[in-house]
């Protein structure tokens, strides 16, 4: 009689032992497919009822995140291109008022008035400036950047966005210096795009400079690398310089923090990178594209 019941609870612990582990093995798989961003829902071989009701309620839930996700990225895509509408509606009556005024401040023969028209004027463009950021922005955003890669002198680029700036330059009291700029460097990129970033950088050297902006081209590793140095007044941190909406400027008074960011997604498309450090009191920005 002993041996039948011990034979019987023998039998039961092995039976409740195999069970615990195909729980368990069970169990390890819905967590390895809830970890695996590849799978939609959860599958599993049914042992246990309780299981199985767990595991329906979690792809319940699943498909309602992936529904909000769809829907999230509907208004998205909807709301970036709204924004590059307006954005692109606004521009051309902004180029009118500057028109205007610039009409006005020539014609214009008291002082008073002048001055009032000239502040009118700097604050215009620079809504025009920012306008242009946000529209450049929604467009990259909700329709990509597919650069046309050629072969093209990355130091002619920079000497035409260092002469195209210099009445800029003057206005700042800003001295360019392009080392070696007779030297032709060549890389592969979108010429339109990498005309775009030279000009980014430009512009974020020109409003937070402290003094004159360098220009640098050199090899490094295989890569062209072009490094864009100006002294700072005041804190950076170069770990979010990229970074949409960043300014160095905590009122935004000079700029909405968008060019560096537009910067990285172009630099990024062409298959290069940009990084950015401090050394002493001057900022570096580096951008390293790939030889033609």
């Amino acid at each position: 009689m002993e041996y039948i019941i011990i034979l019987i609870l023998f039998a039961a612990v092995v039976f409740f032992a195999g069970k615990y582990y195909r729980l368990k093995k069970q169990l390890k798989a819905v967590s390895r497919q809830l970890n695996d961003e590849q799978n939609q829902l959860v599958t599993v071989e049914f042992i246990d009822s309780d299981i199985e009701l767990v595991v329906l309620e979690i792809n319940k839930l699943l498909e309602k995140i992936q529904q909000t996700i769809i829907k999230s990225n509907v208004s998205s895509a909807a709301l970036k291109s709204s924004i590059a509408d307006i954005s692109h509606d606004m521009k051309t009556p902004l180029t009118s008022v500057i028109g205007y005024l610039q009409l006005a401040e020539k014609e214009c023969d008291n002082d008073t008035v002048k001055e009032i028209i000239r502040i009118c004027l700097e604050r215009t463009r620079y809504c025009n400036v920012l306008i242009n950021d946000f529209f450049e922005l929604s467009v990259l955003e909700s329709q990509g950047c597919i650069p046309e890669l050629e072969s093209i002198d990355v130091a002619g680029i920079v000497c035409e966005q260092i002469l195209t700036n210099y009445p800029i330059f003057e206005e700042k009291n800003i001295t360019p210096h392009f080392e070696n700029s007779d030297k032709t460097v060549m890389v592969s990129a979108d010429p339109d795009l990498l005309n775009r970033v030279i000009q980014n950088l430009i512009s974020n050297g020109v409003k937070y400079t402290s003094g004159d902006i360098h220009f640098l081209i050199r090899q490094e590793n295989g890569k062209v690398v072009i490094t864009v140095s100006n002294p700072v007044n005041t804190d950076v941190d170069v770990t979010h310089i990229f970074d949409r909406f960043y300014t160095q400027d905590k009122s935004r008074s000079k700029g909405s923090g968008i060019g560096l960011y537009i910067c990285r997604q172009l630099i990024e498309a062409m298959g290069g990178s940009i990084n950015a450090e401090v050394k002493g009191k001057s900022l570096y920005i580096k951008v390293t594209l790939n030889p033609a």
